[in-house]
């Protein structure tokens, strides 16, 4: 009964933080919700195929370490700055560059990027604590699994969204910049970023065994960078709003969009207030195509604003097109 207790617990403790950082980084992305099913999609792809494909490859990787250094703290501390990055980041950032291959529409912003990367990373995270837990409760007891649940789960709970964060972020400029020299770079530079972060937060973890100070390199690379990643989050989030206004008034004109609508489109507090209101008046249907017109609104500026900044082509064109015909069909439906 204690053992199956403790499990419950390890359980929760791996997942439930993860999936409340999830949640956050879902609000965040305040004006064109993504698809659940890409959301699912890209959380399991860092709990279960990133974590498997990476422990393949630091298997095969670390017997040239191993029979380099021969069993040492030069070997463990190769192993998790240099080995674990270089392994784990490309397999979590592969979820990336899937999405980019098969539902490219999908990422419009650059945020886009960050949320699927952060929600790759939360995934990882939350197979790795699971395995940590357990291997701490045969160690120190249930004690010991709280002890290293605050430092994995609270204080250092958000670097691997952080590290692929990163990643998505590189991808997604590749995808929305105008500049061609960003579209090439800035995949290399995302996933470049992420290893080093990585190998940065492992280096001062490993050596935290001998002195604990070596433990503030791990805290100052993981929480200026979350701080400088969350603070991107805010400028996106704002950038977006601002294309809504521009790209989005003259669709009023060729009557996609109601008037009395352009202003609550553009304002996400409005938006949950026309749909809290529903919902109060126990109008679920009207609730859920609020959701959808806002939703296809937020998607036209974007497509529009790709057009303009990126190239116009035959498939944005298209999608366009599309996107206009919907919001006409939701807008008299409403």
């Amino acid at each position: 009964m204690e053992t199956l207790t403790a499990v419950l617990a390890i359980i929760i403790l791996a997942v439930v933080p993860m999936v409340l950082y999830a949640l956050f980084l879902w609000w965040m992305d305040r004006y064109e919700k993504e698809p659940l099913g890409l959301i699912l999609a890209s959380f399991l792809w860092g709990a279960i195929p990133a974590v498997i494909l990476s422990l393949i490859a630091q298997i095969v990787l670390d017997i040239p370490v191993s029979e380099f250094f021969g069993s040492s703290l030069g070997t463990e501390v190769v192993g998790a700055s240099l080995i674990a990055p270089i392994t784990e980041e490309p397999f979590k950032g592969l979820m990336l560059l899937l999405l980019m291959l098969f539902f490219r529409h999908e990422i419009d912003t650059p945020l886009d990027g960050i949320l699927y990367g952060g929600l790759v990373g939360f995934g990882f995270a939350t197979t790795e604590n699971f395995f940590y837990f357990l291997d701490a409760y045969g160690m120190s007891g249930l004690g010991g699994v709280l002890e290293l649940a605050f430092f994995r789960a609270v204080l250092f709970g958000l670097n691997h969204a952080l590290f692929t964060g990163c990643t998505g972020l590189g991808i997604a400029l590749a995808r929305t910049s105008p500049r061609r020299e960003v579209r090439i770079a800035a995949p290399f530079v995302g996933l470049g970023v992420a290893m080093t972060l990585h190998g940065l937060h492992n280096f001062g973890a490993t050596l935290s065994s001998l002195t604990c100070w070596a433990l503030l390199i791990s805290l100052a690379s993981d929480w200026g960078g979350v701080l400088a990643l969350l603070g991107l989050l805010i400028y996106f989030t704002v950038r977006e709003q601002r294309i809504l206004v521009l790209y989005l008034e003259d669709e009023v004109e060729k009557g996609t969009i109601a008037p009395e609508d352009y202003p609550v489109i553009c304002s996400y507090w409005r938006r949950v207030g026309q749909r809290l209101g529903a919902l109060v008046r126990g109008e679920v249907g009207r609730w859920w195509r609020l959701g959808k017109y806002y939703r296809l609104a937020s998607e036209l500026a974007f497509a529009r604003h790709q057009r303009v900044t990126v190239g116009s082509d035959e498939v944005i064109n298209r999608r366009v097109d599309q996107l206009r015909k919907e919001l006409r069909r939701l807008r008299q439906e409403l």
